[in-house]
């Protein structure tokens, strides 16, 4: 895979450099500038450490991302994502090392997905285009199928296997399914 397609898969691509929407962007620093540069750090360290291993950009790029990364709140390690991923806003987003989150993902702030325990035994298993609100936490070993929404403050303890659905709650239930 080509690294310009890799990195622009998240819609991190830049408005040309010196242009009125550039300069603008650059002078308010609004969040988006920012969460879009971690996402580009986070598609590098992907890039260096799994398509084409290179030890010097791989820690160098791991380093930038994680600089960011705790200035904006996100721990999100390399390769638990796959292409698409949507960061909506800045604010706590926490993934466990070994969960595998589907393509198009969107994740709003405050946001956990690991383990239920201290165990690395049971991750989330999460499908393409699951839309994951404000503050929700995807906990334990589970499976979440494609195009689920999973509403603000909701936890998530067991599986969600119809696509479609729609999941709010403590614990997390389904409140609507949408015909495929």
């Amino acid at each position: 895979m080509k690294l310009k397609t890799y990195i622009n898969s998240d819609n991190t691509k830049k408005n040309k450099f010196f242009s009125k929407d550039y300069l603008l962007e650059w002078i308010l620093r609004p969040e988006q500038f920012y969460i879009k540069k971690f996402l580009k750090y986070l598609r590098l360290e992907e890039y260096y450490t799994f398509y084409k291993p290179n030890k010097f950009l791989r820690y160098y790029y791991f380093r930038k991302k994680n600089v960011l990364g705790a200035r904006l709140g996100f721990f999100i390690p390399a390769g638990c994502f796959d292409l698409g991923l949507h960061l909506a806003h800045y604010g706590s987003v926490i993934i466990n090392p070994k969960a595998r989150i589907g393509k198009n993902c969107t994740i709003h702030g405050n946001c956990c997905i690991g383990n239920a325990g201290n165990d690395e035994i049971g991750l989330p298993i999460i499908g393409d285009q699951v839309d994951i609100g404000q503050g929700a936490q995807i906990l334990g070993d589970l499976t979440i199928a494609n195009r689920v929404k999973i509403g603000a403050g909701t936890i998530v303890l067991s599986s969600i296997l119809e696509e479609g659905a729609t999941v709010v709650g403590i614990p997390g239930k389904i409140i609507n399914r949408k015909q495929a």
